[in-house]
């Protein structure tokens, strides 16, 4: 049997075949009578429950009703195909997973792709596991496509495209028939002449699943490129559309919006946060200054001078200094053991300058002769003044790096009970890790690597005693404890020390971006809107870069620095204006009440 695909690319001409469809208008009695018969087949076998609910159930966190109906309406209305956009922070990934392990316990599906951003593959992967029971291979080369079932990709991965030869990297992809296609943070394919969106409008799918909260932002042909790649022809040609719906005057409101309403109504699920009855709690930032002392200050500056000073190789040839800092600069600033570490490297790598190496070992000694630690004491500063006030208080405590990590647990007082928590656990590992938290501990002090997909809304307590540059990790961070079931406002304390380029980036990423009364899931669009989510040069993120790069040619002058952080802050701010604009237009239409 030819196996059919149901989104086939369609010519203008042919559109004119889906409003006949849709008007119940036919050629023949033979058209005529398949339609009848089809929709005996439709009503015989229409699934009104989740048969695969009880086989998963065990593994959510909470029954929330809402999604269960989602994924009811999307496979029983909808037949798998469709635009999921639930209000940010609904929890679209659980709607989408109950999607998938209907389909596949129904026997609909048996090869799935999913494509998300970067960022979010292995918490994908790590949901799909532990919530749903699914196993999903990461794409990361052409080769792992072979005899593969369930494929979970980076999209950035996957639409590299070769100018040359005119092919995607990945072209053999296009050749599998996929019984299911899922897109995370589908808004990011609004824009058609793409080659993102030429890459997703090439795959062949029976199903299609499309998840963003933003179908469109800045103009309705946004909606118009999304609609038009999960149900070609729906809205109808591009030329038809805009007679029909775009409003000269206004590209976020449309002529004709009731009718606009009830196309959209025909392929999209969405859920507002009020209708749903969760109560989003608030995030208080905490910025914590760090005095240092008279010595604590001179090492600081002596690693600014060996930090802004050209690295040379000992045969004479310069090494990329700034690749070199980018590395360094995060490890420095996290810990005094931290900063050990990495001087130590230096110190005793020969492909060094004497120079620099003996420059690293005098800043060694220094910290050897060091009395007094005054970021370790202000952690246990605010750890006691946390269990004072409340002795049952559970605080989750976060850092870039292991070796900072069992430094903190060294220092921290021994009567307190705490559970470490690192990359590289098994998902047994890690429910047991969670569970004695929760359970028996005062403490959870974890690595960014074991920020993926913990659900800690039991605590209401984070320290973050070194922050990451990358504002979407601090988010990931925050979300561990901003989820559905927080019972109270979470208390977000940043470690900061004064003087220092810390003292700004801090500010910037804390009080400018991640508490600013965003909802979880909010900001990364932002950052998408603003170019700066997308890897830079050196892997680093844009907005990462931007950051090291101003503290690096500013050579430690902070007036040079806090010139720069104010501008970047200034772009934030404004695109966080513009997002709340477009959000409030794309409700307008999308949360329109029809009469």
């Amino acid at each position: 049997m030819v196996e059919i695909i149901i989104n086939e690319s369609f010519s203008n001409e042919e559109f004119s075949l889906f409003e006949k469809l849709e008007n119940k208008q036919f050629d023949s009695s033979n058209l005529l009578d398949l339609r009848v018969e089809a929709d005996k087949v439709s009503e015989g076998s229409q699934i009104t429950e989740l048969i695969s609910y009880e086989s998963i159930k065990k593994n959510l966190s909470y029954k929330l009703q809402y999604q269960i109906d989602g994924a009811i309406n999307i496979l029983r209305d909808f037949n798998g195909s469709a635009l999921l956009a639930d209000e940010v922070g609904l929890g679209k990934t659980i709607t989408a997973g109950l999607v998938l392990k209907e389909c596949i316990m129904r026997g609909f599906v048996k090869k799935v792709l999913i494509l998300t951003p970067p960022s979010l593959v292995d918490q994908w992967v790590a949901e799909l596991k532990e919530k749903f029971e699914l196993d999903f291979k990461i794409i990361e080369n052409e080769s792992d496509l072979d005899n593969i079932t369930f494929g979970i990709a980076s999209m950035d991965r996957l639409k590299n495209y070769d100018k040359e030869s005119k092919e995607f990297r990945y072209k053999e992809i296009h050749n599998i028939s996929w019984d299911l296609v899922m897109v995370d943070e589908a808004h990011k394919l609004k824009e058609k002449n793409t080659v993102r969106w030429r890459f997703v409008d090439k795959l062949q799918k029976k199903r299609f699943l499309l998840l963003t909260a933003t179908p469109f932002q800045n103009d309705l042909i946004e909606l118009y490129n999304l609609l038009h790649l999960l149900k070609k022809g729906h809205l109808g040609t591009i030329k038809e559309f805009r007679k029909k719906f775009l409003n000269q005057g206004n590209k976020r409101y449309p002529l004709n919006p009731k009718e606009l309403k009830n196309k959209l109504d025909e392929v999209m699920v969405r859920r507002r946060r009020y209708e749903t009855g969760i109560n989003y709690k608030k995030r208080i930032p905490r910025i914590v200054a760090i005095n240092q002392t008279d010595e604590e200050k001179k090492i600081y500056n002596k690693i600014c001078s060996l930090l802004k000073e050209k690295y040379f190789a000992c045969s004479g040839r310069e090494i990329n200094a700034r690749l070199i800092l980018f590395a360094l600069l995060p490890k420095i600033t996290s810990s005094s053991k931290s900063a050990m570490e990495s001087l130590e490297r230096i110190a005793n790598d020969e492909k060094y300058h004497r120079k620099t190496r003996n420059f690293a070992n005098e800043i060694l000694q220094d910290y050897k002769e060091l009395k007094k630690d005054s970021k370790m004491e202000k952690l246990i500063e605010i750890i006691d003044k946390t269990l004072k006030e409340d002795p049952k208080a559970k605080i989750l405590i976060y850092t870039k790096h292991p070796i900072t990590l069992k430094y903190m647990i060294e220092k921290i007082p021994k009567n307190i009970k705490i559970t470490e928590f690192m990359g590289g656990l098994t998902r047994e590992e890690k429910s047991e890790k969670i569970k004695e938290f929760k359970e028996n501990s005062q403490i959870l002090i974890s690595t960014d690597t074991g920020a993926e997909g913990l659900n800690l809304q039991f605590c209401y307590t984070l320290i973050n005693y070194d922050l990451p540059w990358n504002p979407m990790s601090v988010e990931q961070r925050i979300g561990r404890l901003d989820r559905i079931g927080q019972e109270k406002d979470m208390n977000i304390y940043s470690l900061a020390t004064k003087d220092t380029m810390e003292e700004y980036v801090v500010d910037l990423i804390i009080n400018k971006m991640c508490c600013v009364g965003l909802v979880i899931g909010e900001l990364p669009i932002i950052l998408f809107n603003l170019g700066l989510d997308s890897q830079g040069k050196t892997g680093a993120t844009k907005i990462e870069e931007y950051l090291l790069n101003s503290f690096i040619d500013s050579k430690n002058n902070l007036d040079i620095f806090a010139r720069d952080i104010k501008e970047i802050t200034k772009v934030i701010q404004e695109g966080i204006s513009h997002y709340e604009e477009s959000k409030n237009s794309t409700s307008e239409l999308l949360d329109e009440k029809r009469n």
